[in-house]
């Protein structure tokens, strides 16, 4: 394969259309074509407005049950209509028809949405539910998606209001619409120059690539090209994510909530204390992080390590092409231990064209898995590289979390929330770092996983809580009717890095900016997840690995649980309580341990 994406080249991508058919996904799995597609979108029009006739009629249990099943209906269509059209859109972006067809989608489901607005609020009016159980049985089947309906109750609106609520969606997304326009579109970079004065195309997808490389000089040109390009429209970003705040404080006083925290974490039914205690023990344990950096450094033989040195891999010698073909065997042999059920369904899954695996011209950068009914899809960006092999281990651990509820979940239950999503995909990528481990013994071998390793404790766990006190902190000025100006955006980001990473790095102007290009400041108090996610995911698969059989098997129920039960409830169920800081304390502590390895071994 050949990407315009490595530094040395120069390669063309190729087109959509030059794909071998064998590494793209098979939409048709979901729709056999798009007038299929454009039928069922016509399904839901019709289901959406027979729908709305049981508006002021779901007090008596027959009514509500029958709304109940088509709901139902509904929404796994209009899932299955969202999910098509996504998947078509992100293949190729530039291909205006799929774009449109996505359109059609998204515009066809805030319509439904809005019209069935009433639902929720009439179902919390109902006061003796429990007695429409015992009228209609069949309810027994939806009573998980009737209590989570009625947890939110105190933070409903009217039903006039709800509907203006819900008719606002695509009006609340203009900061991060504004934001990606800039980010994706129009925000341009001068070349980073390398130590033989040659050119190097620099945009968002080349940055961090770039920023691995041995050349300093080229590190240091795109880390100052690239910021500057920031810089430059660093006061329109700042009023974007200065809306993006106001937006959720708007939502949080409208819908009763103590604080835009509250109002965001209790969407996922988690508690505001877990955000907090995931920032107070990675401030009690931030020397170890500090460590790291000392270890860098030295390993780098630097007097100071600046931002744009801690992308360098410490060890290169074992930097060898990981072929999809090789990749595809190693994560299958990775995740044995899970059983005969999941392994074969992964190995299907890896050879029956739910992965769309090299890029291609306008195709979405990165990586995801969406889990449709039919079967989840996976979306890869695959380059031959130890990198991508374990991000092809992270998106099948969501396809699977995904495959797993959706075959012993009701649809309603299926989706599970967001707070456990990251656990099974960073579950899967430990167990593939504890395989390729026992293959080659290798002390430099060794030394080059761990550097992997520690690169994801240090980007996933601290970097991620970092991500969030920032957005703890710019809330909290919003709630008190501060204005985000890009001075104070730069500020508060300043000195959280200096805290985060210590005497032995460097925090220049350039990273004062980071905040201005990160899009999940647009996701409202969504990041600490990756951390918490992280956490989880080192104690579960350190039992996976050195425990027994029923910690196997009450791993598997958490992956069959959907949203069946509070978030932190799963995961206590599977053996980890992240109500305790213990799993972020044990998960510092591995990483202290790999730490002490690592310089063994490079001594």
């Amino acid at each position: 394969m050949c990407y315009n994406r490595r530094i040395n080249g120069g390669c063309l991508l190729m087109k959509r259309n030059e794909q071998k058919i064998e590494n793209t996904w098979k939409t048709e799995d979901i729709f056999k074509d798009e007038a299929a597609f454009l039928a069922c979108l016509d399904t839901c029009k019709e289901l959406g407005n027979e729908l709305c006739a049981y508006d002021g009629k779901l007090d008596d249990a027959s009514n509500l049950l029958s709304f109940l099943k088509g709901y139902e209906k509904l929404t796994c269509l209009l899932d299955d209509c969202l999910g098509y059209s996504s998947l078509l859109s992100d293949q190729d972006t530039a291909d205006a028809h799929h774009q449109e067809l996505k359109g059609k989608a998204n515009a066809l489901a805030v319509e439904v949405f809005t019209k069935l607005s009433f639902s929720d609020v009439q179902i919390m009016q109902i006061e003796n539910l429990e007695s429409f159980y015992a009228s209609e049985p069949i309810l027994e089947r939806y009573r998980v998606y009737l209590e989570e309906v009625c947890r939110l109750k105190e933070h409903v609106l009217s039903q006039a209001e709800e509907k203006l609520m819900a008719s606002s969606s695509l009006m609340q997304d203009t900061p991060y619409s504004i934001f990606g326009m800039l980010n994706n579109a129009d925000l341009k970079f001068e070349d980073a120059i390398d130590s033989k004065g040659n050119k190097h195309a620099l945009t968002t997808g080349t940055f961090i690539h770039m920023l691995e490389q041995e050349d300093e000089v080229l590190r240091e040109s795109a880390y100052r090209n690239f910021y500057a390009g920031y810089g430059s429209m660093i006061h329109t970003l700042a009023a974007c994510l200065n809306g993006q705040t106001n937006q959720l404080k708007f939502n949080s006083t409208a819908r009763k909530y103590a604080s835009s925290l509250e109002c965001a974490v209790d969407a996922n039914n988690v508690s505001p204390r877990v955000y907090e205690q995931l920032i107070e023990t990675v401030h009690k344990n931030i020397h170890v992080l500090h460590k790291y950096m000392r270890v860098r450094k030295e390993v780098m033989k630097k007097e100071k390590l600046h931002m744009y040195d801690l992308y360098v891999p410490m060890v290169n010698e074992c930097n060898v092409p990981v072929s999809f073909e090789q990749a595809k065997e190693d994560v299958l042999h990775s995740i044995q231990l899970y059983g005969t059920e999941y392994a074969k369904v992964y190995e299907r899954g890896l050879n029956s064209r739910w992965i769309d695996v090299y890029e291609n011209e306008g195709k979405r950068s990165g990586a995801y898995s969406s889990g449709q009914r039919v079967h989840p899809f996976v979306l890869m960006n695959f380059a031959d590289s130890l990198d991508t092999e374990f991000t092809l281990a992270h998106e099948m651990g969501h396809a699977m979390h995904s495959y797993m509820s959706t075959k012993y979940q009701a649809p309603l239950d299926r989706h599970y929330k967001i707070f456990v999503a990251e656990v099974a995909s960073t579950c899967n990528e430990a167990l593939l770092m504890d395989y390729l481990r026992k293959q080659n013994s290798d002390p430099k071998f060794q030394a080059y996983l761990i550097n992997h390793f520690m690169e994801q404790f240090r980007t996933t766990l601290f970097r991620q809580c970092m991500f969030a006190e920032f957005e703890k902190i710019i809330n909290e000025k919003t709630a008190n009717n501060e204005v985000l100006t890009s001075d104070t955006l730069n500020q508060i980001y300043a000195d959280l890095n200096k805290f985060y990473y210590g005497e032995d790095v460097i925090v220049d102007d350039e990273i004062s900016m980071e905040w201005a290009r990160i899009p999940h400041f647009y996701m409202n108090f969504y990041v600490y997840q990756y951390a918490t996610g992280f956490s989880a995911a080192m104690a579960l698969s350190q039992k996976l690995l050195h425990g027994t059989q029923a910690d196997i098997e009450a791993y598997l129920s958490f992956l069959k649980g959907g949203c069946t039960k509070s978030p932190v409830e799963l995961l206590r169920m599977a053996g980890v309580d992240m109500a305790s800081p213990k799993p972020i304390e044990d998960a510092i502590e591995l990483f202290d341990s790999l730490i002490d390895e690592f310089e063994s071994i490079m001594k």
